[in-house]
């Protein structure tokens, strides 16, 4: 493949979209990713140096999705960012979207194993389109919600040389919470298998955040206040699926080590950090949660820390309504590290 020349990026929003497939750190899954590519460079990269108008991406941002859910989902953020010149990254986690091999097989990680597999796979991924596509070129990360999770377990091994990383509509656990919630959730895996879909764990995580707002229409309610979301959420056969006991062993054990001070101490300092959500996020605590865990990466030697809670929005702000200045303000602060 050659090189493209570096030139400047049209923002005629023309994007173009690739798949593939790579092995998964779990050695059995096929991992399903996609690339979102401003068509001006996806003629570059496939054509000669020195053809002109062919250029760099501005820069790469990988997304990391959420739970029950899948890539497809961001499709919109990852267009808009491609049309501002970024090549855009992302892949279905193991038990998730196209990389489960059938429906029944969504929902369902290794209750020991599950953890670093995710966190494996997004490694995976940053070396395939570093290496193959985008060299050279400051390196972004985007995590939400379980996502956001797998980042941060993400930074401290991995983080050097990013040139930046989101933190959306993060979860906040005490460890010794989230701990607790492990050990449960992994005692029954083994007891009923790491499949069993437990309606007790359920009930302590999704169906809590279903509690959490008033006058709920759906049990998904909490995601967005944009019924039309909330609907096709519930319609996509990819998402809202129940997580299995294996599932939620590997959940809990992301969210005791994202909030441990092992996890914030060494993740680099010198590492940009933006946390993003909604202040009526019942999963980051209405905004209480996520200003802790900025604060703590504050208090662990980080030099650059934002914080920005958008009013009145729940789970999904790349979801929401008014999303637009939610897309607006992550790609300033990208921009402006970029």
């Amino acid at each position: 493949m050659s090189q493209p020349r570096e030139t400047a990026v049209p923002k005629d929003g023309a994007v173009g979209r690739t798949e593939f497939t790579f092995d998964s750190a779990d050695g059995k899954s096929a991992v399903h990713a996609a690339l979102w590519v401003p068509t001006t460079m996806e003629r570059a990269v496939g054509g000669a140096a020195d053809v002109p108008g062919c250029f760099r991406p501005r820069g790469v941002v990988q997304l990391i999705h959420g739970m029950a859910e899948h890539i497809d989902r961001y499709d919109d953020f990852a267009r808009f960012l491609a049309g501002e010149g970024y090549l855009v990254a992302g892949h279905d986690h193991i038990g998730h979207g196209d990389t489960a091999p059938t429906a029944a097989h969504r929902g369902r990680m290794h209750p020991t194993d599950g953890a670093g597999a995710l966190v494996d796979d997004v490694q995976t991924l940053r070396v395939l389109v570093t290496r193959q596509v985008a060299p050279d070129v400051p390196y972004f990360m985007f995590g939400h919600s379980m996502g956001s999770l797998v980042l941060r377990n993400y930074l401290p091994r991995f983080g050097e040389g990013l040139a930046g990383a989101v933190v959306c509509g993060t979860a906040n656990q005490p460890e010794a919470v989230a701990a607790a919630g492990n050990v449960l959730a992994r005692a029954i895996a083994k007891v009923r298998g790491a499949d069993y879909k437990s309606k007790l764990l359920h009930s302590l995580a999704d169906g809590a955040y279903s509690r959490a707002v008033k006058d709920a229409r759906t049990p998904f309610d909490w995601l967005s206040r944009d019924a039309d979301v909330v609907d096709a959420f519930i319609a996509d056969e990819r998402a809202g699926f129940m997580f299995s006991a294996g599932a939620y062993a590997t959940l809990t054990a992301l969210a005791a080590r994202a909030n441990s001070p092992a996890a914030y101490r060494a993740t680099p300092h010198d590492l940009p950090l933006l946390f993003v959500a909604g202040d009526a996020d019942p999963v980051g605590d209405c905004g209480r949660g996520v200003a802790k865990a900025a604060e703590s990466m504050e208090r662990a030697g980080a030099e650059d820390v934002t914080l920005r809670l958008f009013p009145g929005m729940r789970h999904e702000i790349l979801n929401e309504i008014g999303k637009e200045e939610v897309c607006a303000f992550v790609l300033e602060w990208i921009e402006e590290r970029s």
